[in-house]
């Protein structure tokens, strides 16, 4: 049995990932964690063979994650989990590394798990491959087009302060105002790139680099105040222990 770990962001994908794992009966799912710090943090820990990373993850992404597991004393393999466009998938190719496309086929996970078994990628062709999704990341994710009335605003990622999930709609304030958007918020959420995002609660995504002052609330969890702005934004109990580990609390 290959010893594993699963790493997504989405609750769904992971539950959905470890079944189809556990229908090959080759593979023993050790740990799970939802984002990059937690999969580094469980490959140190646990010391898996084989680690499923999503790339498109808040906080740390599964590529940054990636360059820190392959620099881990025997790094287990990567196999990466993707939404990405052909561009990405060819590079994918190119380095002669295994991926699954989103939404998973269970034929594609067994020919993953089959290749896997042949032979073991060279640290240089992840990381090459690495530098290469990043490069198309960074050109292709820099902005997000944002609605407001009928015009289209480009807002550069790195101005958004957070994100908020209100209902049916999603209010996003930046550095240029506030937003109202109607797409959904997991929507919106897989479209940020820049690894300072991070979901510290089920309706909140923040941009870390603007935390101001942190304070103690209810039931021993955190409220952020953010560089510019009155209102307060909540750490959810279940982010307690990660939100910490960022900012060495």
């Amino acid at each position: 049995m290959i010893k594993a770990v699963i790493v997504d962001d989405e609750d769904l994908a992971r539950d959905e990932l470890r079944f189809l794992l556990e229908q090959t009966g080759e593979v023993e799912i050790i740990g799970e964690g939802s984002n990059g710090f937690e999969a580094v943090a469980r490959c140190r820990s646990l010391k898996p063979e084989l680690v499923f990373l999503d790339i498109q993850m808040p906080g740390k992404d599964g590529l940054e994650a990636a360059r820190e597991i392959i620099g881990l004393e025997n790094p287990p393999s990567i196999i990466f989990q993707t939404a990405y466009d052909e561009f990405a998938l060819q590079a994918f190719e190119v380095h002669a590394m295994d991926y699954l496309l989103k939404p998973l086929s269970p034929l594609r996970l067994r020919e993953t798990l089959s290749r896997l078994s042949q032979k073991r990628p060279e640290p240089d062709r992840i990381s090459a491959l690495i530098n290469t999704l990043a490069r198309d990341r960074v050109v292709k994710h820099h902005h997000l087009s944002l609605y407001r009335g009928d015009a289209i605003i480009p807002v550069k990622q790195e101005d958004i302060l957070f994100l908020e999930a209100r209902g049916k709609e999603v209010r996003i304030v930046t550095l240029r105002g506030e937003f109202l958007q109607t797409k959904p918020f997991w929507k919106i959420e897989e479209c940020l790139t820049l690894p300072d995002f991070f979901k510290c609660h089920r309706s909140f995504v923040i941009n870390l680099s603007y935390v101001e002052q942190v304070n103690l609330w209810v039931n021993n969890s955190y409220i952020i105040k953010l560089h510019g702005l009155e209102e307060r934004i909540p750490v959810s109990r279940a982010k307690m222990s990660e939100f910490k580990e960022i900012f060495h609390i």
